[in-house]
């Protein structure tokens, strides 16, 4: 049975390389080659390829905005990531229920199986991305605990409350304390944290998923 696919890409080296390779190979029919989000979604929804290879550095509509589209649209195209893609990306394409999921390091051969993989109903994840994978969450679950460990309950809801924009009067009302223990509190929250201000808090506290 021949694999249709869509091809989605922003470099036009990449995606000329690709549809080469599988205009080549007699399992695979590439229906389209796009080079952003957008156009890609529209190729999924004309074309219903049964595999769409895309990267997750796509403009216009980000990759992973365009995951989340297909999920909510319940398309029945199975989404397969060959990318290089920063490895936080790659955990938010994982937690959308990606399938394949291969880097741009590994050869067109390795790509192919993954395809085949996904498209009989299997998962296909590179080991490589999915150990760094392993080890991003296991760093960010030992500074959480660090953070959770230095940080006094108190400390962290107000923590919470500042990273979400409350200023120190609300909280301090909030909390039945007067603003300037919330100040005090705040205080040792940076001096802890080693954070110079709100801004600095706030991607602290993002960055460690302790929102």
């Amino acid at each position: 049975m021949t694999i249709d696919l869509v091809l989605a890409d922003p470099y036009p080296v990449m995606l000329d390389g690709l549809s080469h390779a599988f205009h080549d190979a007699p399992e695979f029919s590439v229906k389209s080659c796009v080079s952003h989000g957008d156009a890609a979604l529209h190729a999924v929804k004309h074309h219903r390829p049964h595999i769409l290879v895309m990267d997750l550095s796509l403009t216009q509509r980000s990759g992973l905005a365009l995951l989340e589209e297909m999920r909510e649209a319940d398309v029945k195209t199975l989404p397969v990531v060959f990318t290089g893609a920063p490895i936080g990306e790659v955990m938010q394409a994982i937690d959308l229920g990606v399938q394949g999921l291969v880097s741009k390091e590994k050869s067109k051969q390795i790509l192919s199986r993954c395809i085949r993989s996904v498209h009989e109903g299997g998962q296909w994840l590179d080991r490589d991305l999915t150990v760094k994978t392993m080890s991003l969450l296991l760093e960010q679950k030992k500074k959480n605990t660090q953070a959770s460990h230095l940080l006094t309950p108190r400390e962290l809801t107000i923590a919470r409350m500042v990273t979400e924009g409350w200023p120190n009067k609300k909280i301090a009302t909030k909390l039945f304390i007067s603003e300037g223990t919330a100040k005090l509190h705040l205080h040792h929250v940076y001096q802890k944290l080693s954070c110079p201000g709100r801004m600095s808090l706030q991607r602290f506290m993002q960055e460690q998923g302790l929102m």
